[in-house]
């Protein structure tokens, strides 16, 4: 999530401390007693409240689950597997990367080509690819990067059914989180003083459509544009140089190996990590058996209030997204990470949050801190669980979750909507079709009121138009229907039964560029 927030904090600061002064925070009154515990060595041991999570079936009024429309065939995308040998030198901030990659093709037709997406940005000062092998070691010179664009070529086509093997050798140059926002932002793969992160650091398969065929959006200033298939990752990285103390969040099952860790984590988007030695951490569990651990930088200013905040956010929300949307969190563990950059940033299994927000927190829970955490946490099932191609189609991901920010509030602190649709969406008055894509916009604030505050609206009005069950039964459809896929338009409102889809007219025609989602057959690029 790509949100300009900080130019407005401190007007909205003083918005804040009127809605908050009188409405300090109550004690949960919620079952189910949880622990905090500390890195070993603190004396902490706090009993938070969350909800025990009910078991997760539809709604009453479900409809029936509809036929797939027509407009976009269900693409069958190749297996992908990853398995990456890197050695991160933390003087240097450098990255050398073997990565193996297996891709079996299960598209139905011979694949003539193999595309990466280079998120980290394919220029020479950041990503030197050495060389391209093949799994039997043969070194393939005919690969082109334009942008963030690798294309390889491969010497004869991959028939379907067939195994493809690959070899990536490559080096990092790991840049400084740069200040302010309009860079700063993508400080997910950057390092500060105190912190390595590695977001977005390694070629990933493209996304292949079986009409477009792959799929490597151009980078754009605004929002982001991924379009990324799961895959299974094996992810070893050592660190030379490194300082006492290193620690690294990352999901998945984590093994210590000699100078550094092993990580396995299946049916991904990516794999990210963060590296600091000074991370303290905070754990707990929900009643799902999900682990929450929150990696965090100790501040004498602060204290732990923060940082207890947002772990208790992070787990009640993850339980609360869980029950709602009626899909089981997959991974594990989920990993908050406190970051050095502005806003947050969603991964599978890992999400940031800014340090900005914990230290300018106000104690109470009608705050960014509590804003920003449940938003990231909710992209556990808007983009990681449920993709979407987030150029064209931001809406798919982002005004869902900002609308979970909603649920958050109306579940654990309902004397606070009102302030929520007053603070994060009236105060902008926002407006624009909620359709848009991010290459619609060149600034921040004009992409944000169009698909994240006009999207909460949209949602908003569906569900008066459907009445709660038949909303969220529709919303556990959706998830529950493209579990695993990137999802188009078509598949949200496809969702919808008929009649429902009819009930909704009016609030399309207010809130969308193309009204009759369903009608866009020959729409394809």
């Amino acid at each position: 999530m790509r949100v300009h927030r900080l130019v407005v904090f401190l007007c909205l600061l003083v918005v804040a401390l009127l809605a908050g002064s009188a409405c300090q925070p109550e004690p949960l009154s919620l079952p189910t007693p949880i622990h905090v515990s500390a890195t070993p060595g603190r004396d902490l041991a706090l009993e938070l409240p969350i909800p025990s999570r009910e078991p997760a079936t539809p709604l009453p009024g479900a409809t029936p689950t509809p036929q797939p429309t027509e407009s976009e065939p269900a693409a069958v995308q190749p297996e992908i597997s990853y398995r990456l040998d890197a050695e991160l030198d933390w003087l240097a901030r450098t990255v050398a990367v073997d990565q193996q990659v297996e891709l079996r093709n299960t598209t139905g037709v011979p694949l003539r080509e193999v595309v990466f997406a280079l998120d980290m940005n394919g220029s020479e000062e950041t990503f030197r690819l050495k060389r391209v092998l093949t799994g039997a070691g043969l070194r393939l010179d005919n690969y082109t990067i334009d942008g963030t664009q690798l294309t390889v070529r491969l010497p004869q086509p991959l028939l379907p059914g067939g195994l493809l093997s690959l070899q990536l050798v490559f080096d990092l140059a790991i840049p400084q989180i740069r200040a302010g926002y309009r860079y700063g932002h993508m400080g997910y793969f950057g390092y500060s003083d105190r912190q390595v992160n590695l977001g977005n650091w390694f070629p990933l398969v493209a996304y292949y459509h079986p009409i477009r065929g792959w799929i490597c959006p151009q980078p754009h200033t605004i929002g982001e544009q991924s379009v990324r298939p799961v895959a299974d990752f094996d992810v070893t990285l050592r660190v030379t140089g490194a300082p006492e103390g290193l620690k690294a969040a990352a999901p998945g099952r984590v093994t210590e190996e000699v100078d550094g860790w092993r990580f396995v984590l299946p049916r991904a988007r990516e794999f990210t990590v963060s590296v600091s030695d000074r991370f303290e951490i905070l754990s707990t569990s929900t009643a799902s058996g999900a682990v929450v651990e929150l990696y965090y930088f100790p501040d004498s200013d602060r204290g732990l209030a923060a940082p207890r905040h947002a772990l208790v956010t992070a787990a009640q929300a993850l339980a609360l997204f869980e029950q709602r949307f009626a899909l089981p969190y997959v991974h594990g563990r989920l990993i908050v990470v406190e970051g050095d950059f502005p806003d947050g940033m969603e991964f599978s299994g890992l999400v940031f949050v800014s340090g900005d927000w914990f230290r300018a927190w106000l104690g109470i829970p009608n705050d960014w801190l509590t804003l920003i955490t449940a938003h990231e946490v909710s992209h556990q099932w808007w983009y990681s669980a449920v993709g979407n191609d987030q150029g064209t189609d931001p809406y798919l991901d982002e005004a869902l979750a900002i609308y979970s920010e909603l649920l958050f509030f109306e579940r654990y602190y309902p004397e606070h909507v009102n302030w929520w649709w007053n603070f994060r969406v009236g105060a902008y008055s926002p407006s624009g079709f909620v359709d848009a894509s991010v290459y619609d916009f060149h600034s921040p604030r004009p992409y944000i009121n169009a698909v994240y505050l006009q999207g909460a609206r949209m949602l908003q009005a569906l569900r008066d138009d459907l009445g709660d069950a038949a909303f969220f039964a529709w919303l556990q459809r959706y998830a529950a229907q493209m579990h695993g896929q990137v999802a188009t338009p078509d598949d949200f409102w496809g969702a919808l039964s008929s009649d429902e889809y009819a009930a909704t007219f009016e609030t399309r025609a207010r809130f969308l560029r193309n009204v009759n989602v369903l009608a866009r057959s020959a729409d394809l690029p």
